[in-house]
């Protein structure tokens, strides 16, 4: 979980309770702060911002020569722990109607929190939303939702530029048996172990592995023909089956294995993804048809 350590704004700049208002804003000015805090001999004891010399000072046509910061700061000075959530630090912001936080570790001030910290953490926030909308909850790769989008992008890009696009559709043999036998968990296991093994194979960041539905995973690949389709295909089947996971269910092998079916393509314009899945399906019908833990092959 995010805490305010995280993006709390360090060292603090502060100014000394005599500096004048003048004085401060040169400070502030100077070392491109929104908020001071200020101290005397033995602590902190106020806070002044930005927002304090429109409110206070020009509102009220105080002297900024000669009175004393002291005059527009706020007190006491509302304090958050280095520890405490984000969450929980915005709300205390919410509740006191203020704009910063003292940030404090082992009851030392060692950090400011302010509004522009909060919009940090909410784009961050917002980004891992977004990651997490397109990403499968067990295996960490790409889900359906977001294989439907790219496979869509890519097959305009493909049609626009006359290029090839290819399709790995890839299936974990009696993966059904494997959960009765070993159970649930072990599935997921096996799942997210497979899943590692189709990404680390990938080395483009174009291509995409996504968790299709099930004990099924697609690849699209950009941008290639389909003897270089068929030999990642082929490269992945054998690395699953290199993991020598046990499966005595699997009639193809030992251990377990995937069937795979390869399509590849170069789109005209006003066409669809249709053909492409489909021929990538039938072609994994194909290799469980005839024996499993094989790649078979079907192009446009």
């Amino acid at each position: 979980m995010d805490t305010v350590g995280e993006y709390m704004e360090s060292p603090i700049p502060s100014v000394d309770q005599e500096t004048t208002i003048k004085e401060t804003a040169e400070f502030m000015k100077s070392n491109k702060t929104a908020s001071v805090l200020v101290k005397n001999k033995e602590d902190y004891i106020g806070i002044v911002t930005d927002a304090d010399f429109t409110r206070k000072v020009a509102r009220e046509g105080l002297s900024v020569e000669n009175l004393k910061i002291d005059v527009i700061m706020s007190s006491p000075i509302v304090k958050v722990k280095k520890s405490t959530l984000m969450t929980e630090a915005n709300e205390l912001m919410l509740k006191s109607n203020i704009r910063h936080l003292a940030v404090t570790d082992e009851e030392k001030i060692v950090g400011m929190l302010s509004i522009i910290n909060f919009l940090n953490y909410h784009s961050k926030v917002e980004i891992k939303l977004k990651q997490l909308s397109v990403r499968d909850g067990l295996t960490g790769i790409f889900n359906r939702r977001y294989f439907d989008e790219i496979i869509a992008k890519e097959w305009k890009r493909a049609a626009r530029e006359k290029k090839s696009i290819s399709l790995i559709m890839l299936d974990i043999d009696s993966f059904k048996l494997y959960n009765d036998f070993y159970g649930h968990q072990a599935g997921d296991e096996c799942l997210k172990k497979v899943s590692n093994v189709i990404s680390e194979t990938l080395h483009r960041a174009s291509d995409v592995a996504a968790r299709y539905g099930g004990e099924e995973f697609a690849v699209i690949l950009p941008s290639v023909d389909k003897e270089k389709a068929l030999q990642l295909a082929e490269t992945i089947r054998n690395k699953i089956e290199s993991l020598h996971i046990e499966h005595k269910q699997n009639q193809a092998s030992a251990y377990v294995t995937a069937s795979i079916g390869t399509s590849c393509t170069i789109p005209v314009p006003g066409s669809s993804t249709e053909s492409l899945i489909a021929n990538a399906d039938q072609a994994l019908f194909r290799a469980k048809k005839e024996g499993k833990n094989r790649v078979q092959s079907q192009f446009i």
